[in-house]
């Protein structure tokens, strides 16, 4: 009975955590637009741009370990 109740919470933690990881993968994707944008366009965003690019893929990492942790 044990068995067969925690085998689904084991499979629901892998999906969320590959969902998370796939969601990084986008962060990555959203840093490198921007420092592409950023070469093509200067402007006074520039680091601010920048900055919340690289924050928001630190908390996506962030939120992988706790979800791993946690989980």
């Amino acid at each position: 009975m044990i068995g067969n109740f925690v085998f689904p919470w084991i499979i629901a933690k892998a999906l969320v955590c590959f969902a998370i990881f796939l969601y990084i993968i986008f962060a990555f994707v959203v840093i490198r637009q921007i420092y592409l944008m950023t070469e093509t366009l200067e402007g006074q965003l520039e680091i601010p741009l920048k900055t919340v690019g690289i924050v928001h893929f630190l908390v996506a990492i962030l939120v992988l370990l706790i979800a791993i942790v946690i989980l």
